[in-house]
């Protein structure tokens, strides 16, 4: 697959960003393939969602334990309450 790109490049990936001039390095960066495709709005809106959905569960035992009618088993939120705990601990051993 052969691209034309300017100024005699064949790869724009490969730029000494110590020697070449602002005007080359916008031109290398416009014309070098990256995986943005201008879908800004739904990834601005993933991290509102994010924060509600890890919101909402992370409240859930407060209020599970607080409003009786959102009783749970109890064997049921030990589980659940250890497994977070596991998960938390397993991410603290990833190097």
């Amino acid at each position: 697959m052969s691209h034309n790109y300017p100024f005699g490049i064949s790869d724009p990936t490969c730029v000494n960003l110590d020697t070449t001039s602002a005007r080359d390095v916008t031109c290398y960066i416009q014309y070098s393939p990256n995986a943005y495709d201008g879908n800004l709005g739904a990834r601005i809106s993933s991290i509102f969602v994010i924060m509600f959905v890890s919101s909402a569960v992370t409240y859930f035992p407060v209020l599970a334990t607080r409003v009786p009618r959102m009783r749970i088993p109890l064997y049921i939120y030990l589980f659940a309450r250890y497994f977070g705990t596991g998960v938390i601990i397993a991410t603290g051993f990833i190097q």
